[in-house]
């Protein structure tokens, strides 16, 4: 027993000596491969991957020559030639024939190339660089790579386009790019399948995604009442959430404009931007000055803060300069600011507004501003069986010309619903108004306004399906009562039109729905007003909106005892093949407005699209606006062509969007 014991034991220290040795040699195995078998080792710290037909390796130079379907990895960057020279120390590599280089950013084409795989500096012969995320092809017959990003060439094409006889292309000499960054080059022109059309001395181009500082493409045009135009802008990006930029106009019949415009976003919801425009036309002997600014303060639990600013020096600003249609038709501009203190299920509020009346012809002396005016609201609640609600505000009103002075009103209202299939509807508002007007000898110094609205309704639904389609008629009736109160008071807002009326108004609103929702609605709707006299009858009114198959929307009042249309207003846009067609509507008995937008938009190509808008005043204007513009996209370009006609005056201009460039307006 005492002999067997001991056995063990010996044998289990000599099993210990030989795994000693065993990993000793393992370890100094593992020590003699990494120096002697590899081309990498801890002293690198990515490795370097050889694979060709033939491989021969230099001791005392560290040169490793390779020839036939050479391979050189290291790490995501892979050089292919037919014939390679790489140097293990300085990592230096030289390749010739059909080289090819390619990593995440950049794929390069080369019969000859000299680079370092550390600093991926070197020299590129006869090559063609192709960025992968912007798409962008830069060729030359002798490249300095200055860095990852960073090239020169002493001649060179650059262009965004795929094909081998690009659509349009820069060439120049001592061209400088930094990829994700810009393109600077000298004696540069520009062309389009290889024909020069455009030639600068000097282009500076973005070639990036990102904001950067620098130079955008001008906008160069003509107008026959201003000239040729020449207009140059500079982008300042001050910071990642603020930035700058700075116009010129030049017009050769007309003068100079200056602007800046300076944009901003900042934390808790806050962003805005302002503009400041200045323009000197010396024929017709005016400086024009436009300022707009818009800033948002928006907070769900805290104060919040809305400015809106748009103001002009002289009204026909937009008439004479703006390239925007709506702006050139705009009756008003406004001006607004309010800041909000939200409280338990009501807020506190201080606002003012400012109008300038921009129709030709008008006193805008006698436009009255709101300036300021503070408020209280609660909004509904409920208190019991009833609804409560109240808006209460004290506006100061000031203008040149008129009256003005200060309105204080207050409005509370409560109101109950009831029923299931009939549903009854009831509210009660009381309304106090009082003023204190100045050069007001027509209405007293301090008028005032007692009295009370009552509101009564009744409306049900009725429903029916059927296969395809749900029928809905919703009908109502209801009544409201304001009694006679103090009718001589100054109209500043739709708050002193709050007069007498004894109205009974019944309505009845039509829906058809399918599967994808509702697509016809229209509303019938009557009045009758007692204190209308001998003409009790208010306009019968129609709404209606149509989804499809087309999208029609139109409202219309007419004058039962005149019998006659007092207003219309309609849209109207079908779409068969290619082709959108479009026609709008607008008239005003009282204020003699009638006029017509129309619209076709052909689409032939998906690359190609035509459209043309028009729109006639028919009370004298005749045809105020004429617009036509094709645009024609391609892979790597598009071009815009468009003719704008006033009735004194056009203007025809060409843009071309360029892949990774931007716009260039001709």
């Amino acid at each position: 027993m005492i002999k067997n014991s001991h056995q063990p034991s010996a044998i289990s220290h000599q099993s210990k000596k030989i795994g000693y040795h065993l990993l000793i040699l393992i370890f100094l195995l593992f020590t003699v491969y990494c120096l002697l078998f590899t081309v990498h080792c801890f002293a690198e710290e990515l490795p370097t991957h050889i694979t060709s037909d033939f491989l021969e390796y230099e001791k005392e130079t560290s040169i490793y020559t390779a020839k036939g379907s050479v391979r050189v990895q290291r790490g995501d960057a892979v050089i292919e030639a037919i014939e390679m020279r790489y140097n293990e120390k300085t990592s230096d590599v030289v390749a010739e024939g059909d080289v090819r280089y390619n990593d995440l950013e950049v794929f390069i084409k080369a019969k000859r190339a000299e680079l370092n795989l550390d600093t991926k500096k070197g020299r590129l012969y006869d090559a063609e660089i192709f960025t992968k995320r912007d798409n962008y092809h830069i060729s030359g017959t002798e490249i300095e790579k200055k860095g990852e990003k960073e090239y020169f060439l002493i001649r060179a094409s650059f262009t965004t386009c795929d094909a081998p006889l690009p659509a349009w292309c820069f060439k120049g000499r001592d061209v400088d790019v930094v990829l994700g960054d810009r393109l600077k080059a000298k004696d540069v022109t520009f062309q389009i399948k290889g024909l020069p059309v455009l030639y600068t001395p000097y282009l500076w181009a973005p070639v990036h995604t990102e904001r950067k500082t620098g130079f955008l493409m001008p906008v160069i045009g003509y107008s026959k009442t201003k000239g040729f135009h020449f207009g140059p802008a500079f982008f300042w990006a001050i910071a990642e959430n603020r930035d700058a930029t700075f116009v010129l106009d030049v017009y050769s019949k007309r003068g100079a404009g200056e602007g800046v415009e300076y944009r901003y976003i900042e934390k808790e919801n806050v962003r805005g931007n302002l503009w400041l425009y200045h323009l000197r036309d010396n024929w017709l002997n005016k400086d024009f000055y436009e300022l707009r600014s818009l800033h948002e303060q928006r907070k769900e639990n805290g104060p919040s803060a809305y400015l809106n600013l748009n103001l002009l020096n002289e009204r026909d600003f937009y008439r004479e300069y703006s390239r925007d249609r709506d702006e050139r038709t705009k009756r008003f501009l406004e001006s607004t600011g309010e800041v909000s203190f939200p409280l338990n299920n009501s807020r506190l509020y201080l606002m003012s507004q400012y109008l300038i009346d921009l129709k030709e012809g008008t006193d805008a002396s006698t436009t009255p501003q709101r300036l300021p005016e503070a408020g209280f609201v609660v909004n509904p609640s409920r208190i019991g069986p009833v609804v409560f609600s109240l808006s209460s505000a004290a506006s100061n009103f000031w203008r040149d010309k008129g009256v003005y002075g200060q309105r204080f009103d207050i409005y509370p209202k409560i109101s109950h619903s009831s029923g299931d299939s009939i549903i009854f509807f009831q509210s009660l508002g009381l309304r106090e108004t009082a003023y204190l007007l100045h050069r007001g000898n027509d209405f007293g110094s301090s008028p005032h306004r007692e009295t009370f609205d009552y509101n009564v309704s009744a409306s049900m639904r009725l429903l029916k399906n059927y296969s395809t389609v749900t029928h809905i008629i919703e009908p109502s009736i209801g009544y409201t009562f304001i009694p006679l109160t103090e009718s001589n008071l100054p109209l500043f807002d739709s708050t002193d039109l709050f007069t007498k009326t004894s109205t009974v108004k019944l309505s009845i609103l039509n829906r058809l729905l399918d599967r994808e929702g509702e697509f016809l609605a229209m509303r019938l709707t009557q009045a009758f007003d007692s204190y209308k006299g001998d003409r009790p009858f208010l306009p019968f009114t129609i709404e209606a909106t149509l989804q499809r198959p087309i999208y029609f929307r139109a409202n219309a009042a007419y004058d039962v005892h005149k019998g006659e249309l007092q207003s219309v207003n309609s849209e109207f846009r079908l779409k068969a093949y290619e082709v959108t067609f479009s026609f709008g509507e607008r008239y005003q008995r009282d204020s003699k407005i009638m006029s017509y937008d129309a619209g076709v938009e052909f689409r032939p190509l998906k690359t190609l699209s035509i459209e043309s808008r028009l729109w006639y005043d028919a009370k004298g204007g005749g045809v105020r606006d004429i617009t036509l513009r094709a645009r024609y996209t391609r892979q790597c370009w598009g071009l815009t062509m468009t003719f704008v006609k006033k009735p004194d005056d056009f203007r025809f201009f060409i843009m071309f969007d360029l892949l990774g460039l931007g716009s260039l307006k001709v």
